[in-house]
């Protein structure tokens, strides 16, 4: 018997692997494990609409006591911001996350926090390009879009 047709045979009689018609989303499974993951999960993903852009990342939901949000945050001054917008913030969870917040405290802390897109940006940098090389390229509409692009104006200039 070849050694591919005793695979075939193998994994044929075996189940298959995944049962799609079961698959749950993560958050609902980590539901049923403990509801205040599953809760944390929902304020963290959606933390952004609930405190604005400035206060988000600033700062980072990270447990649930009882009915208690504890919001870490970078510097003091946004500890106090956080105890100031409390109930505000309390109103927007319960609007946009649907879960019930009786306060929220506010302490100095490490977030953890991907680097945003503005440190991620680099401004474009000139080509160095030598400029007897674009005198070079035989199509003229290909050598004027590339002299536009280095912002050669009047001819090119060793």
């Amino acid at each position: 018997m070849s050694v591919s047709l005793l695979k075939k045979n193998i994994f044929d009689n075996l189940p298959s692997l995944i049962d799609y018609e079961r698959m749950q989303h993560v958050r609902t499974l980590l539901d049923d494990f403990d509801k205040n993951i599953g809760r944390i999960l929902k304020i963290r993903s959606t933390w952004l609409e609930i405190a604005g852009e400035i206060l988000e990342s600033h700062s980072e939901p990270v447990q649930i006591k009882g009915s208690t949000l504890q919001v870490n945050c970078d510097a003091p001054a946004w500890v106090q911001q956080i105890d100031i917008l409390g109930p505000t913030l309390c109103s927007q969870i319960k609007r946009i996350a649907g879960i019930k917040i009786k306060c929220i405290e506010g302490r100095f802390g490490i977030i953890k926090k991907p680097a945003s897109r503005a440190q991620w940006f680099c401004p474009p940098m000139r080509p160095d390009i030598d400029p007897k090389a674009v005198e070079r390229i035989k199509d003229p509409e290909l050598r004027e879009k590339v002299k536009a692009l280095l912002n050669i104006s009047g001819g090119i200039h060793g």
